[in-house]
């Protein structure tokens, strides 16, 4: 199962769990999808959505959308 979140920069990003890791991607995108576990998952979704992790409110939503991504993939 596959979930897609959007961010406040408008980018959507696809996140799914295999195997107890996490593969993101922005919505769209053919490429290599980046692998991370769960606690890094913010950190990827921050950078393929263009949230700047320096600011307090972008790294919240970074966060949340992380968050949400794990509830949703029954991960979290």
């Amino acid at each position: 199962m596959k979930v897609t979140i959007g961010a406040s920069t408008g980018a959507n990003v696809e996140v799914w769990c295999e195997e107890g890791l996490f593969h993101a991607r922005r919505a769209h995108d053919a490429g290599q999808p980046e692998t991370c576990i769960a606690l890094d998952l913010f950190e990827v979704i921050a950078e393929l959505a263009q949230l700047d992790l320096e600011d307090a409110r972008q790294a919240a939503e970074a966060v949340r959308l992380a968050e949400r991504a794990q509830s949703h993939l029954g991960s979290g």
